[in-house]
């Protein structure tokens, strides 16, 4: 019995939806692997990426939010997944906000949400399969696996939706009008409006190492698949036709004796069933990627494309394009309130009352899109955050009054006495520059959002990055107009001083070497003088030598 002042110890609390999600996430594993699973995602758990999930989706998440998104998440968590998961900028370094979100909700999503058809179809919906096929090309083979094994799971038409026969409507309707409308929309749109097919067969490496086991053996299984149910569903008579660099493609993987077996009695399968019809037409270049030298991942898709497309009705589903997910979405929609909102906050900013731009900028981006502007939100959003990022940095060096805050926007929540405010300021400009190259990356005023992007980058002290974005907003520049003058002129100043501190550097480098060297010499001298400096004395009677005359 412990004595009179001896506390209970508290007990721990178990969060069950946590619990199951391990239970699901382990139950494949080696008991080794298990446990080492096991202690990774519990420490993942007890500290969830929450600043970087508050800068990706720009507003405040708190911790019990953080863990509900990663490890169980609504019917709404798993639309906003696709923002999640997607990849970050070219370059960013390992602690951009994005690259962490990505690497924790991709694991989330390939170990548990991609293995249940009620948790993954919102994701699909909302775009997630473009994503994934984005992040099967990931120069990390790890998220490139968990986005090859994600695909696998979502396409098993035995554990989650038979794809080959989805269920048939009360009303007659066929899948593409059904209910299952937009999941079949965005399945087929990886035909054409993604990267899907090029970078799946990027995995097939004849005569180098694999991105990661099983890679090649995988991707195959994902192409017979999509090919299959692309020509069940659209075409007719069955004839789907494959581009000849596919057809290359299969009959060398059909010979390949590197691969298995069963690879290659596949490929050889989907070359001889495919190679029947005609090549499937080459696509014509975009106007700015003709001429293009290499072979970029633009040039890998116009060798890898389908050919034959149709529908049953005469109709191919619709294309949309997928507006970026707004994360409060509250409110009326009007076609005018965003762009009312927008010049309120540029006369905010006119007026140097920056905190009030940022936070009408913000709420630009939260009117819902009407259905008639979704094809052409892209720019417009473009533009909120280019401005929004403009306000940020603005607002970076100003004196703000602790205890306050902003009430949206990629700070909401945060004190504005918090340490390192104006830090965050500008990688919050950052951030908003990245979106607005994501949403409108050839617009004239992307040079602009490049120079905002390039100088905040400087004053965080990012130099390198700094000149990678100076340099992008010149090759979109055309014509002598004052942001390329500002761009070359910034470009200059940071090569400049790269090569001064690069100079700067050599020069200590030498500087020690040559103290090092005339240390060394000047140790060398002064030992030997008494050697060479002067005869050695004789040594007296009786020292050192026995004296054989006292022997007598």
């Amino acid at each position: 019995m412990g004595s009179p002042g001896a506390q209970a110890a508290v007990p721990e609390v178990v969060d069950l939806d946590f619990e199951k999600f391990l239970s699901v996430a382990l139950a494949d594993s080696p008991p080794d692997i298990a446990e080492q699973l096991r202690a990774g995602l519990k420490k993942r758990y007890d500290k969830p990426p929450v600043e970087a999930l508050e800068l990706c989706l720009g507003r405040n998440v708190p911790l019990a939010k953080a863990r509900q998104l990663l490890f169980h998440p609504g019917e709404e968590d798993m639309r906003v997944y696709p923002e999640l998961i997607a990849m970050p900028p070219a370059g960013a370094p390992d602690s951009h906000p994005q690259r962490v979100v990505q690497v924790c909700s991709l694991a989330s999503l390939y170990l548990v949400h991609s293995k249940s058809w009620e948790t993954v179809r919102p994701f699909v919906e909302a775009g997630g399969l473009k994503q994934l096929a984005l992040s099967l090309a990931h120069p990390n083979p790890y998220l490139a696996s968990q986005a090859m094994s994600a695909l696998m799971h979502i396409t098993d038409e035995e554990l989650l939706f038979p794809w080959h026969d989805p269920p048939e409507t009360p009303d007659g309707r066929g899948p593409r009008s059904g209910p299952y409308g937009l999941v079949w929309r965005r399945m087929y749109e990886l035909s054409s409006a993604s990267p899907f097919l090029a970078n799946l067969l990027a995995h097939y490496r004849p005569g180098a190492e694999p991105a990661f086991p099983g890679a090649s053996g995988m991707a195959l299984r994902l192409f017979a698949f999509y090919v299959s149910w692309m020509r069940r569903h659209f075409t007719q008579d069955g004839k789907l036709s494959l581009s000849l660099g596919i057809l290359e493609l299969l009959q060398r993987w059909a010979g390949d004796k590197e691969v298995s077996e069963d690879e290659r009695q596949l490929a050889n399968q989907l070359y001889q069933d495919f190679s029947r019809f005609p090549p499937a037409k080459a696509a014509e270049p975009a106007e700015s990627e003709a001429g293009a030298g290499g072979a970029g991942p633009s040039q890998l898709q116009q060798q890898h494309h389908l050919g034959g497309l149709d529908s049953a009705d005469g109709e191919e589903p619709e294309h949309h394009l997928a507006a970026e997910a707004s994360h409060v979405n509250s409110g009326p929609s009007a076609d005018n309130e965003a762009e009312q909102l927008k010049e309120r906050g540029n006369e905010a900013y006119k007026r140097g009352d920056f905190t009030a731009a940022i936070h009408l900028y913000s709420s630009a981006l939260d009117v819902l899109v009407p259905t008639e502007r979704l094809l052409t939100e892209g720019p417009r959003r473009a533009t909120y955050h280019a401005n929004r990022a403009a306000a940020y940095m603005a607002r970076a060096g100003a004196q703000l009054r602790e205890g306050d805050a902003d009430t949206a926007g990629h700070l909401e929540g945060v004190d504005y006495g918090s340490e390192g405010l104006g830090a965050r300021h500008l990688e919050a400009a950052v951030l908003d520059c990245d979106l607005a190259l994501q949403l409108d990356a050839a617009s004239s005023t992307a040079p602009k959002t490049c120079l905002r992007k390039a100088r905040a980058l400087q004053r965080l002290g990012r130099a390198e990055e700094a000149a990678a974005a100076a340099r992008t907003g010149l090759e979109k520049c055309d014509g002598g107009s004052e942001v390329q003058r500002e761009l070359r002129a910034l470009a200059k100043e940071l090569e400049e001083r790269a090569g001064r501190a690069a100079g700067e550097k050599q020069g200590a480098k030498e500087a020690e070497e040559k103290k090092a060297v005339d240390k060394a010499q000047g140790t060398a001298a002064v030992g030997g003088a008494g050697v060479a400096g002067a005869p050695a004395a004789a040594a007296p009677a009786g020292a050192g030598a026995t004296n054989w005359n006292d022997m007598d």
